[in-house]
């Protein structure tokens, strides 16, 4: 299994990139702050529910799919 890279300006650049290229809509907030929970989306933070899962988007992620919420509070950005 591969590395994750967590990085919020790179993360942020990459999924830009991604829909630019793609054509896809841009629903993740442009400087990766949820504006549901104030965390950073492509920060690696533990779970809210499960301490002990991380969860985040990595630079990886938002490089190759569309980001539509946000993985610390399930929050829907394409509602």
């Amino acid at each position: 299994m591969s590395e994750k890279t967590f990085n919020i300006i790179e993360s942020a650049k990459a999924q830009a990139e991604y829909c630019k290229e793609t054509g896809a809509p841009h629903f993740a907030p442009r400087g990766g702050t949820c504006w549901n929970c104030n965390k950073n989306i492509y920060e690696e933070l533990p779970h809210r529910n499960h301490t002990s899962i991380m969860c985040g988007i990595s630079v990886e992620e938002a490089k190759t799919q569309l980001v539509t919420g946000c993985p610390h509070c399930n929050r829907s950005y394409c509602d």
